[in-house]
């Protein structure tokens, strides 16, 4: 097992990929904290697949200073160790550049400075003792800046440059790396509609859209001792649709 007896906080984790990144650390011998903030349902049913002994599920809105504290205080009530972080909370929000101020800090708050706040917060605990593996959920939209969504563009491109600003900072206690998808069949993309879902399929040179466990099988690579030597990368995993 890759992550024996290890403790992992997995931000918005009661669906798509952060619920597949739980039940495949789980899998892999970790102690799952299962994070929401609306979803009590659906965090329940994470809960259920792993089994309670394992995973600490846990209501908090990590873009708020109040909810990271709660966050990581009752992971370390609980488990006493932090050893993994996963920074997958996220939403795209309004689209375009007319967004308006609102819902502009919303979308930086949740997909930006969510990770920074809980990366503050969990630092000193693994620093502590002595090792551990920070993974930021990037995207390739902040990779290559996407029009239609501003605002989470920018918000995902502020993270491949947090990642590498902290990879330097907390190197050599802690390792920060980034996962950068492009489209990836949740909620998220399915709301989307079959028009625009193929409109993806096609633009993408593997001629599919990635299975969340796909994703998740690249964040458990780069929390893992697999990637000892790595840290301040960001690994695309987009089926090449960044290539164009």
């Amino acid at each position: 097992m890759k992550l024996k007896d290890k403790v992992a906080i997995i931000t918005g984790s009661s669906r798509g990929i952060g619920r597949a990144t739980a039940i495949l650390f789980s899998q892999e011998g970790a102690k799952v904290v299962i994070n929401y903030v609306k979803e009590k349902k659906k965090a329940d049913e994470v809960e259920k697949i792993i089994g309670k002994k394992n995973c600490l599920v846990v209501q908090a809105d990590v873009a708020t200073e109040d909810g990271v504290k709660k966050l990581v205080g009752e992971t370390m009530k609980r488990f006493g160790r932090i050893d993994i972080l996963v920074n997958n909370a996220g939403v795209i929000g309004e689209r375009g550049w007319k967004t308006g101020i609102e819902a502009w800090r919303k979308t930086l708050d949740v997909n930006l400075t969510s990770a920074w706040l809980m990366t503050k917060e969990v630092t000193p605990i693994i620093e502590k003792q002595g090792s551990g593996s920070i993974v930021n959920l990037a995207s390739t939209v902040g990779l290559l800046g996407v029009a239609p969504i501003l605002a989470y563009s920018c918000a995902k491109g502020g993270l491949v440059s947090m990642t590498k600003a902290f990879a330097k900072e907390l190197a050599p206690t802690i390792r920060v790396n980034a996962v950068a998808p492009s489209n990836v069949m949740t909620d998220m993309t399915k709301s989307a509609g079959p028009d625009l879902i193929e409109f993806f399929r096609q633009e993408t040179p593997l001629k599919r859209i990635a299975a969340p466990e796909e994703l998740a099988k690249a964040i458990l690579f780069l929390a893992s001792d697999d990637a000892s030597y790595v840290t301040g990368h960001t690994l695309v995993v987009d089926g090449g649709y960044s290539l164009k």
